[in-house]
């Protein structure tokens, strides 16, 4: 490239940093999403379970036992939680797309050739 001003060099670094952090944010949408449809599924099959069924969990690197009831609401607590951090992303991915798409258009501004008039 030709000499690039200071200021369009900052842009472009900024641009990087913000580049970075979407596909991080990207990377936690992804995981959280998957946790998200295991949890609603695994709620779903509990309810399909007769109340009094013995029920285990795991827990770290050990298999528990637990009752219905129980396990039904720590599973909708998961549920509600992850939800929340899934719309938290969400909002975060739109607002470093925002910022991508203004940094772009500055850098793209002050890249371009002044207009003789």
């Amino acid at each position: 490239m030709q000499n690039i001003p200071p200021q369009v060099q900052a842009m472009l670094g900024q641009l990087e940093s913000y580049q970075g952090q979407l596909q991080l944010v990207i990377q936690q949408k992804q995981k959280v999403q998957l946790e998200l449809t295991e949890a609603k599924k695994a709620l779903e099959e509990l309810e399909k379970v007769e109340d009094g069924t013995t029920i285990y969990k795991t827990v770290g690197t050990l298999i528990v036992k637990t009752d219905k009831a129980k396990a039904v609401e720590e599973l909708k607590e998961k549920v509600e939680t992850l939800e929340v951090r899934l719309s938290a992303l969400e909002r975060q991915e739109k607002k470093l797309n925002e910022k991508l798409k203004e940094l772009t258009a500055q850098i793209q501004s002050a890249l371009r050739p002044p207009t003789a008039g």
